[in-house]
């Protein structure tokens, strides 16, 4: 057991808890536990299942002090569950494992993290020596209890309550995060004493990054002829067929009513354009109980470099404003739209009058 008294424990537990970002809330908890057990990595995996194989993404690590968030659209966070020891034993028995490791001369501990609905999404890999002491246990089961516990309040904040996805609140952080690159503010307080925190980026100069506003046709008409309560299901089914249409690391929101936003992650435009083509024909054909055909009309454009979010997201409403105003059920690129002198830079939100958006 480490030296550190039941006070030192507490504030720790303490300053753990203050955390409002889940990223940062992560790094304290692996901070504070590399430094009470003085181990040699502690790792966290998120397990996605977009693929035929049983994968997992690297999201954040400590190794020799040094503190690192992955970018997930990296081939090198990327690894078959089998890969990791101990990640496919703990999946596989819903519950921590301890392995002895020879070859680290230590212990693996492998703690995995079950949603509310009983699916586990994540896990920790910790490698230290006596892991499986008593009392390590003891700690080590209270702090990822406390952990849990308090993520699921974070999630309760960040999530919309009606169909799951991030909350506009989340939206104008992770924009602004894209914006900055996807780093990390600095903060010492929430990340030890270790190093300032690394992270592993996308090649800027071969991939970007898009953000699209979806909203649904007619959808006040829906709510008006089936009423809300039917209103309420296309939004849940809508945002299960997000779900499926986008990849792990893309950022779903619900903006608002019946409109959202997707941030895409590192692809081409030719790939942002499939990917929204592809959701808006599955919406096209989907049979929705009751209603039948519900379609959406779409809105993208690039997030540039060192941009305004304000002007970003009114590029898109402009670009979504067109695809109404122009036969709805379409996708329009802001770009396209510009080049092609169907708007300018500084087009104001021009809508017909028979077009309900909200």
């Amino acid at each position: 057991m480490s030296e550190y008294s039941a006070d030192k424990i507490i504030e720790s537990i303490a300053h753990v808890t203050t955390q409002a970002d889940r990223e940062l809330l992560e790094a304290s908890l692996m901070s504070t536990l590399f430094e009470l057990l003085k181990l040699k990595s502690i790792s966290l995996y998120k397990i996605i299942s977009e693929y035929d194989e049983k994968c997992c993404l690297i999201t954040t690590d400590i190794t020799d002090g040094k503190l690192t968030f992955h970018d997930p659209c990296e081939p090198t966070s990327q690894f078959l569950i089998h890969q990791i020891t101990g990640l496919s034993q703990c999946i596989e028995k819903e519950q921590p494992v301890f392995i002895e490791d020879g070859r680290r001369g230590g212990e693996t501990y492998a703690y995995p993290l079950i949603n509310r609905s009983g699916a586990i999404i994540s896990a920790f890999i910790i490698c230290g020596e006596t892991l499986s002491d008593c009392e390590n246990k003891k700690l080590l089961t209270g702090y990822f209890q406390i952990y849990r516990n308090y993520a699921c309040l974070l999630d309760d904040s960040e999530h919309d309550t009606l169909t799951g996805l991030l909350n506009r609140r989340t939206f104008d952080r992770d924009l602004e995060r894209v914006l900055a690159g996807w780093k990390r503010p600095s903060d010492q307080n929430a990340l030890g004493n270790h190093q300032q925190p690394r992270r592993r980026y996308c090649d800027e100069k071969h991939v970007n990054n898009w953000l699209a506003v979806i909203d649904i046709d007619f959808f006040k008409k829906i709510n008006d002829q089936y009423g809300h309560l039917y209103g309420d299901e296309v939004l849940l089914l809508l945002a299960n067929i997000m779900r499926k249409a986008f990849r792990c690391y893309d950022k779903l929101f619900r903006f608002g009513g019946e409109e959202f936003v997707v941030l895409l992650r590192s692809t081409s435009q030719k790939g942002a354009a499939a990917a929204l083509e592809r959701f808006r024909a599955t919406m096209e054909s989907y049979d929705f109980p009751q209603i039948g055909s519900v379609t959406v009309s779409i809105g993208y454009v690039e997030i540039a470099d060192q941009g305004i979010a304000a002007v970003i997201l009114g590029h898109a409403d402009n670009a979504l404003y067109y695809a109404k105003n122009h036969g709805r059920n379409r996708v329009c690129f802001h770009a396209d739209l510009i080049e092609q002198g169907e708007l300018t830079i500084d087009e104001p939100k021009i809508i017909e009058s028979d077009i309900e958006l909200f």
